[in-house]
């Protein structure tokens, strides 16, 4: 057996299936709220294919797919709308989802108790931390003010992907990683500098390079050192 054939008999494990659809579409909803590392957007792509061809082998219940997206969704609307019930609403709906995302027939092709489980707990408990970072984030002005970002100097975490007319990347300022948008691409590791806080995304321009001294100024350094023997 080759590796391809034992690739393909692993993502046609529905377990594995499962695991591969939900992990996609967590990425992929990831990738959507928090643009520019590139990862998030590549681990979609590869989980959301491999999904397909392991589903495309097995008695799949579209309806399953259906709450399973349903549950993530709801999940991720209550980030903004902080209501709790949105959030257990997706919860069950992902639940539900996991365990009729096969049907039934003599094959008796189901996902494990155990792992469906897991992971709609696991999603509501990332989904709860990320809605309770954002709400802490929101309900402080202070630190996303114009007063205390603009013009703060940071550096460039990842490379800048374009976006429309804008570029958009990673940046760490003020010992916190911020999605920054800027008008010309900048390579990883740049110093940058906050010219304008819009929300929860920096907009940055180059560092511009530090004057050098005018000679008057090196005089000046020569005689003090000399002066200072």
């Amino acid at each position: 057996m080759d590796f391809a054939q034992l690739l393909f008999g692993i993502i046609a494990n529905p377990n594995v299936a499962y695991v591969l659809l939900v992990v996609g579409l967590l990425a992929l909803v990831l990738a959507i709220t928090a643009p520019g590392t590139g990862f998030l957007e590549i681990a979609a792509v590869v989980c959301l294919a491999l999904a397909v061809i392991g589903l495309s082998q097995l008695p799949v219940n579209i309806a399953g797919i259906a709450l399973i997206g349903l549950g993530i969704a709801l999940l991720l609307a209550d980030i903004k709308l902080q209501s709790g019930l949105v959030a257990v609403g997706g919860a069950v709906a992902l639940g539900l989802g996991s365990l009729f995302l096969f049907r039934p027939g003599e094959d008796a092709v189901v996902v494990s108790w155990w792992l469906a489980l897991g992971v709609t707990l696991g999603t509501a408990a990332l989904f709860g931390f990320g809605a309770t970072r954002a709400f802490r984030a929101m309900r402080a002005p202070a630190r996303v003010g114009d007063t205390n970002l603009v013009g703060a100097v940071g550096i460039l975490r990842s490379a800048m992907t374009k976006e429309g007319t804008h570029y958009v990347g990673t940046a760490l300022v003020n010992g916190e990683l911020w999605t920054v948008r800027s008008d010309v691409a900048l390579p990883e590791g740049s110093e940058v500098v906050v010219t304008r806080v819009e929300g929860l995304t920096l907009h940055i321009c180059p560092q511009p390079p530090a004057p050098a001294p005018r000679s008057a100024d090196l005089r000046d350094i020569f005689t003090q050192r000399r002066s200072g023997r």
